[in-house]
């Protein structure tokens, strides 16, 4: 049993979504980190750089190229320079650092060789060890630990060391940190411990991470968003120095000169994180990649010494940054509460799902070139809630749930193109040449076949004819007639259909048309009359139309408005969409009339009045057409180019005059007012010519000027 087409419809409206959402999520994992990427991006493009809060809670103390090259550090091992960075040490938990997490392992010293060359340096560790500001860094490569110096452990104390361990996305891009990692406990089993950014951050808050049943973390009364593996999304400040960074090089020379104030004034309540922030060495590609910023830029108050030139191209951004950045992100967050978290599973899920059924929606409710447009909207919306959540601390499912919508466009076009719209293209086909195509819309629209039927309306009809027929075909072969005629069909179709009309049906070398019918327009006498003359027109500007080695042919024009049949007529077997009636006859008799009058366009009373702007026509004449009872005013309607020309208005002007006067009855002042008129106005010969035959005779009564034509 084939389904109606309105079941098959709603049945690809649901299947397309699930099949587009389920590809879509099994390759959500991998999509899920781009996604985060690109919400950077367009968060950028519409709320500019975010700025974090300000002041910022954390500070990064750089180790920077200007520290490799200012004494006393350029040309000093590294393994040198543990004396001068406990002197910065010491001056920050001075100034009233909360906590300094160092992002750097030195797992050797020079003090196995030089014995007493660190001890201020072990002194000030033991110092911030014993007052919880301090936290050195341990790198966990396969299953041991690397450790610092042993000499540093014992002095900062052995709960003072966490992992600086970050753990990359499959694509190598870095976004979330580790909330906890797996460390060997006092008895030797495996415990949760906090990472370095999660210690750091709890020293300042003075609160400990606490770790739920359920799996979730809460610091100092702030649940932290954790995904797969409890790590924690960065919500990077994407700013121009958002975290203020100062050289290591310029904190010895302030410390070096005593500056305590600086130190109280920069440092005080911080985190401060340090670490390695050199061109090459420990840099990261991070989610912000795409929106990173000029590094050198916005840098704070610098204490004894200026800025090094050359140090920074000016306007180079790079897709990664120091790792140190990471971790001093990451602080941030839990300190401000305002870290990413992610749409769960089952809610992206949905999204996904929501997104692809409006796309289903869409696809299918419309034409392909629309149901397109419609998409790019519905994406240019979705771009903007996922966008606007990004901006609240929501991560949604933005390039998974753009795919699925994506997707389904491609998979409900194939089954609409395969199976849906068959039966429209059959149909389509089967009737396109013999009904208006509004028609064969509505048949699809409902499913239904056309049936026997029709309804009395008010219509415009135009009738065109050719003239000089007989003599232009003389001597043709019918091959070349036809082909001459055919031509000439499609340019007055065309003509027609362009202002709003179909053309019912051709009738030897005449077309029947319709205006008004099967969909009402607004004012089907202005189109009919505007399609006449443009139909004029194109045989003015073509001479090869109706031209033929025997002559050219002409078109003639008659248009009448009123009541009509319309509709499916004929029997159950065969029927056209047709329209009859005395609206019909008339606008034949009015074509026929022009031959009087020598006009090629011509139209009655009712169609002036539903036209509305008697200023477009030139009244004619009062005629009785053959079969009819009742007398038929008649206008010529006139182009923009002769309503434009005053000579042309001054002789439509007297011929006007001269009509009333044979209307009034007085023959010799209306034979003297055509006479004038006939150089240039076919019109009024054949006026003068009626005119002519009056004179001298006795007086009507009754008389109204009626001309009664004898032959169609």
């Amino acid at each position: 049993m084939r389904l109606p087409r309105r079941a098959r419809l709603v049945l690809l409206g649901a299947v397309a979504p699930v099949v587009a959402a389920l590809v879509t999520l099994a390759a959500s994992s991998s999509l899920q980190g781009p996604s985060i990427d690109s919400l950077y991006w367009l968060r950028e493009r519409v709320h500019g750089p975010r700025t974090g809060i300000d002041p910022s809670p954390v500070v990064v103390v750089g180790i920077d190229e200007e520290t490799y090259r200012r004494p006393p550090f350029a040309g000093t091992p590294q393994a040198l320079w543990g004396p001068r960075l406990g002197t910065v040490l010491g001056a920050m938990l001075d100034g009233g650092a909360a906590a300094i997490g160092l992002d750097i392992v030195h797992p050797t010293s020079v003090e196995t060789l030089i014995p007493g060359f660190e001890r201020d340096y072990l002194l000030t560790l033991r110092r911030g060890g014993k007052e919880g500001r301090l936290v050195l860094a341990k790198v966990q490569h396969q299953s041991d630990p690397l450790m610092p110096y042993r000499g540093y452990v014992i002095a900062a104390g052995l709960n003072n060391i966490r992992s600086v361990n970050l753990v990359e996305d499959p694509d190598g891009v870095l976004r979330r940190v580790p909330l906890t990692l797996a460390a060997a406990g006092p008895d030797g089993r495996p415990k949760a411990e906090p990472g370095m950014a999660v210690e750091v951050a709890s020293r300042v808050l003075k609160a400990p991470l606490e770790l739920g049943k359920d799996g979730s973390a809460t610091l100092a009364g702030y649940r932290v968003p954790g995904g797969e593996g409890n790590r924690l999304l960065v919500n990077h400040a994407t700013a121009p120095g958002a975290i203020p960074t100062y050289s290591l090089a310029d904190l010895y020379a302030c410390a070096e000169a005593g500056k305590a104030d600086y130190f109280a004034g920069h440092f005080k309540g911080k985190a401060v994180m340090v670490g390695t922030v050199l061109d090459v060495e420990d840099r990261k590609l991070s989610s912000n990649r795409w929106v990173t910023k000029p590094e050198g830029t916005n840098l704070p108050e610098r204490c004894a010494l200026p800025v090094m030139s050359e140090l920074y191209v000016a306007g180079r951004t790079r897709d990664s940054i120091p790792g140190v950045y990471i971790h001093a992100a990451a602080i941030s967050n839990l300190i401000a509460h305002d870290a990413l978290e992610e749409a769960g599973g089952p809610a992206a899920a949905a999204l996904i799902m929501l997104l692809a059924d409006l796309a289903a929606l869409v696809t299918l409710a419309t034409r392909p070139p629309v149901a397109a447009a419609g998409l790019a909207l519905l994406l240019a919306g979705w771009s903007g809630v996922a966008v606007e959540a990004f901006q609240g601390g929501l991560v949604l499912p933005y390039l998974q749930a753009a795919l699925a919508a994506l997707l389904v466009f491609p998979l409900a076009l194939g089954f609409r193109f395969a199976v849906l719209d068959r039966d429209q293209r059959h149909i389509r086909n089967a009737f396109k040449l013999y009904l208006p195509g509004s028609l064969i819309d509505d048949m699809i629209a409902s499913g239904q076949s056309p049936s026997l039927g029709g309804e009395e309306r008010d219509l415009s009809i135009l009738f065109c004819d050719i003239a000089g027929f007989t003599k232009m075909s003389e001597g043709m072969e019918p091959e070349a007639l036809v082909t001459v005629l055919n031509r000439y069909f499609t340019v007055m179709t065309d003509i027609i259909e362009a202002h709003g009309g179909f053309v019912d049906k051709y009738i030897g070398d005449a077309v029947l048309a319709v205006f008004g019918a099967p969909y009402a327009i607004d004012n089907h006498a202005r189109a009919a009359v505007a399609a006449a003359l443009a139909m004029r027109q194109a045989m003015a500007d073509d001479p090869t139309l109706l031209a033929t080695s025997s002559g050219r042919g002409s078109n003639r024009i008659g248009i009448a408005t009123g009541p009509a049949l319309i509709g499916n007529i004929g029997s159950p077997r065969r029927f056209n969409y047709t329209v009859m009636g005395d609206t019909v006859n008339l606008a034949s008799r009015l074509e026929g009339a022009n031959k009087y009058y020598n006009t090629a366009l011509m139209v009655g009373g009712e169609t002036v009045r539903h036209h509305g702007d008697p200023e477009a026509f030139r009244a004619l004449d009062i005629v009785q057409v053959v079969g009819r009872s009742e007398p038929v005013e008649v206008f010529e309607p006139l182009s923009a180019t002769r309503l434009a020309d005053p000579e042309d208005l001054a002789q439509r002007t007297a011929y006007a005059a001269a009509l009333d006067d044979w209307r009034a009855g007085r023959f010799e002042a209306a034979a003297a007012g055509f006479r004038a008129l006939v150089a240039s106005d076919g019109a009024a010969l054949a006026m003068l010519h009626k005119v002519e035959k009056r004179i001298g005779l006795p007086a009507e009564p009754n008389w109204a000027g009626v001309t009664a034509l004898t032959d169609k």
